[in-house]
């Protein structure tokens, strides 16, 4: 949509038009308010990770509006995963999810979801456009888009615009802890070998240490495959990222096994992820951060889509009670932090506890495969992990 007034007015403008943006827009469709979303980008557009989609993040999005689940179901590419197996020195162990996951390319989900909002609800979504300042004051906020000088002004803006956030930039004194992010690679290849599309795949390697190898199904015979670690571990030991990729076929027979004769569908590419252990300013006088603007991405699994999804709905109420008391102080914001810490921080902050465990003593993933035989502490493991 194109800009064409000096000054565009709203109630809320949502900076980021992702799965935790347009979740947002969702919360706020019926609240009787003008809302905005803002993104950089023209859609569809990719978001390189995992793309892996938990049932709860899809579960949230259904209480928004109970259509989208069903239609997410039929979306092309939706795959629906059913367990997960883990591989570590030749072995594996096969855990069964009671709750099924999903994986589908991001080019294709965030445009379905956006797309979802531009015809579902009032939202208007302006694509394309870039924020330059952000300046709060005492009646609102103001958003001045990089080179054009138009302006959106609006009582509240909530910034849902991703790892390297304007709106965390600009508003916080937030820079990047090393110890509290993820740096990773990923491509998509077709051909593995023995690839199930109902199981994603987890190789660890004590060579690396915290981190992960991933195989993500995708439809078409093809699967996301990445590999992630710690930044402050990548720092440390003076780690290629994308040579580390590659090394992990030299030091897994099996891995090298199930990639003979497949093809690299594009190329390899990095991406970082703020980690929810490092959780800081979440929120302040008219603004909140969500989804990865605001660190909730899984320490022990660097997942964030589904926190993603939960802070944006969480915000959005957030945002309908502050209007109907019509305050947006920094008082008032800081109950939605303090709704965030118990619908997510704390859980973040347990895998945390578990990643930085692991990371002193690798031995653990030994006994873990050991005691995985048994029936029992198996099924106990699929309840903690």
């Amino acid at each position: 949509m194109a800009i064409d007034e000096a000054i565009r007015d709203f109630d809320v403008v949502i900076i980021g038009g992702g799965p935790g943006g347009c979740s947002t827009a969702l919360t706020l469709a019926k609240a009787g308010l003008t809302v905005a979303i803002i993104d950089k980008a023209t859609f569809p557009r990719d978001k390189v990770c995992g793309e892996l989609l938990h049932r709860k993040a899809v579960r949230v999005l259904s209480k928004l509006d109970p259509d989208i689940e069903a239609e997410f179901k039929k979306f092309p590419s939706t795959i629906v995963m059913k367990a997960t197996r883990v591989h570590y020195k030749g072995k594996s162990i096969l855990f069964d999810w009671v709750n099924e996951s999903y994986t589908c390319p991001r080019y294709e989900l965030d445009n379905f979801l956006l797309t979802w909002v531009k015809e579902r609800t009032a939202t208007q979504v302006f694509t394309g456009v870039v924020p330059d300042k952000i300046t709060v004051g005492a009646d609102g906020v103001t958003i001045t888009i990089k080179g054009s000088g138009e302006v959106f002004s609006a009582k509240l803006i909530i910034g849902a615009d991703g790892a390297n956030s304007t709106v965390a930039r600009q508003l916080t004194s937030r820079v990047l802890d090393r110890n509290h992010y993820l740096g990773a690679v990923r491509a998509y290849y077709s051909g593995i070998r023995d690839i199930n599309e109902e199981v994603t795949e987890v190789f660890f390697n004590k060579k690396f240490k915290v981190n992960y190898f991933w195989i993500f199904p995708l439809k078409g015979g093809k699967a996301n495959v990445g590999f992630g670690m710690l930044s402050s571990k990548i720092s440390e030991e003076k780690i290629n990222l994308k040579d580390a990729f590659y090394d992990y076929f030299k030091e897994s027979p099996e891995l090298a096994a199930k990639f003979e004769g497949a093809i690299a569908e594009g190329p390899l590419e990095g991406f970082g992820v703020p980690l929810g252990s490092g959780v800081g300013t979440l929120s302040g006088q008219r603004f909140m951060l969500i989804g990865d603007a605001a660190s909730l991405s899984n320490p022990l699994s660097g997942t964030g889509m589904g926190n993603a999804i939960l802070s944006g709905k969480l915000a959005g109420e957030q945002a309908i009670r502050c209007f109907q008391k019509n305050d947006f102080s920094e008082a008032c914001m800081k109950e939605y932090d303090t709704i965030l810490d118990r619908a997510i921080i704390k859980e973040l902050m347990a895998s945390f506890k578990a990643q930085r465990t692991l990371g002193k003593m690798p031995f653990l993933l030994d006994v873990v495969f050991a005691l995985g035989k048994y029936p029992r502490i198996k099924r106990w493991l699929q309840k903690v992990v």
